[in-house]
């Protein structure tokens, strides 16, 4: 008879390849790329369920729960979104919960990872219990340690992008000051400020800029072009003071009206978006900057969680006039999101966490928009063919991931031929040897 022992063993070489660390759902989240991994941490989970919040029946009563756990995916092989393994990084969690807040990765050290604002608890129960004694950390991805950077003339700020250039100035624009997040009766101040932080320094400042200001603004996205212009696109406004008491004193930023803010010159501008497709103006969605001259727009809420449209549109800012389109493929698009995250390694903007609008869920998928081809993908495929058909035929899959299925099959499948073959060799091994102890 073959051992106990032998069969732990068999079953754990079979196991451990394909098994792997399942996060909980998550949105309000942090994403960062460091060294071929995407590290994901933070964000904020329901109180009632982490996988079926109906965002109508969120009340006054209704909690919200941090979280505080780093995990992180390998982008150095290609796999399918189904079969997406993240990993733990035991050294990793979070010395403060947060959500809402802003993570860059350091362009002078790029093993140092920013974790600025947003809303931070120390325990991580409800968001009842704040602690902004510290509002700067930074996480050191060589030596796996979080550490507090003490930082001078920084006020507490939610709902914050921030983007960095290549000599390590952070740029913050705006953000809201909300001592308690009611989700259905809010109330705080938003801010109008560009302030910078110099991170081989430390040192935090506000730039005094006086002309063309903007209105107070939280809840949008940033980017920064190669030119040294930030370009803002959606979020919360109000004219009253920058205060507000409810959802009534806030309007949605005009997705035609963009915000742009020049940072070797310090000065504010618009640009009047005018002809191209119709984009709705919307919250807590994502938009990242692409190789090919184009910021990507993904996903968002309107005003008091109505849907928006579209789920996916393209800023061309190669022209003049930045113009907007809508991709026509829909293959494999995934559902309405907000609170996500979205991240371009190679030829692909990755999508993960947030809540799924569409089906009213928290959404624990990871999507792929390949840049080049302007299409949905079935997986992550870095080092393959860069284009991917607008409808694949008679297929599972796209062309081009295909052959990486393939692979991928063959591998897994190969391993477990193995692992079976050698405990159909272990079994055999034992009964000749019982046979020999005890002959017949």
């Amino acid at each position: 008879m073959v051992s106990f022992s032998h069969i732990i063993f068999c079953i754990t070489l079979l196991i451990n390849p394909i098994s792997c660390y399942i996060p909980e759902t998550r949105m309000a989240h942090n994403s960062v790329i460091v060294h071929g991994r995407l590290l994901i941490f933070g964000g904020w989970r329901y109180s009632n369920s982490t996988n079926s919040t109906n965002s109508t029946n969120l009340t006054n009563s209704t909690k919200i729960y941090s979280t505080s756990e780093m995990f992180s995916l390998d982008l150095s092989t290609a796999f399918q979104g189904i079969e997406t393994q993240w990993d733990l990084v035991l050294e990793g969690n979070l010395p403060v919960y947060e959500y809402l807040s802003t993570a860059l990765v350091s362009t002078i050290d790029q093993d140092i990872i920013y974790l600025i604002g947003g809303f931070m608890t120390g325990t991580g129960i409800t968001t009842e219990e704040y602690d902004y004694s510290n509002l700067v950390y930074t996480y050191d991805y060589s030596s796996t340690e979080w550490s507090p950077v003490k930082v001078n003339n920084v006020h507490p700020r939610q709902e914050i992008t921030g983007v960095i250039d290549d000599k390590g100035i952070i740029y913050f624009f705006g953000g809201n000051n909300e001592t308690n997040y009611n989700y259905m009766e809010p109330e705080g101040r938003l801010f109008n400020d560009m302030q910078i932080f110099d991170v081989s320094s430390t040192v935090w400042s506000k730039l005094n800029i006086n002309d063309n200001l903007p209105l107070p603004c939280s809840a949008y996205t940033a980017n920064l072009l190669t030119n040294g212009i930030i370009v803002y696109l959606g979020g919360y406004e109000t004219s009253d003071s920058g205060n507000f008491t409810s959802f009534s004193n806030l309007t949605l930023s005009s997705m035609n009206t963009i915000k742009l803010f020049d940072t070797k010159k310090s000065e504010w501008s618009q640009m009047n978006v005018t002809g191209g497709d119709t984009i709705k103006p919307r919250i807590y969605h994502s938009s990242v900057l692409s190789p090919d001259g184009n910021i990507i727009l993904f996903g968002g809420v309107g005003a008091y969680n109505k849907t928006v449209h579209p789920k996916l549109a393209l800023l061309d800012i190669k022209k003049n006039i930045y113009e907007w389109t809508i991709p026509s493929s829909y293959y494999n698009s995934p559902p309405l999101l907000f609170g996500h995250s979205a991240n371009i390694y190679e030829n692909y903007m990755i999508i993960t966490f947030g809540f799924d609008k569409d089906n009213l869920v928290m959404n624990s998928q990871i999507y792929f928009f390949h840049i080049y081809a302007h299409t949905w993908s079935d997986g992550f495929f870095p080092k393959y063919s860069p284009y991917i058909p607008d409808e694949p035929e008679n297929t599972e899959f796209s062309n081009d991931l295909s052959p990486i299925t393939l692979d991928v099959g063959l591998g897994i499948g190969g391993f477990i031929i193995l692992v079976f073959v050698s405990m159909g060799i272990i079994f055999l091994k034992d009964r000749k040897k019982k046979r020999a102890t005890h002959p017949i």
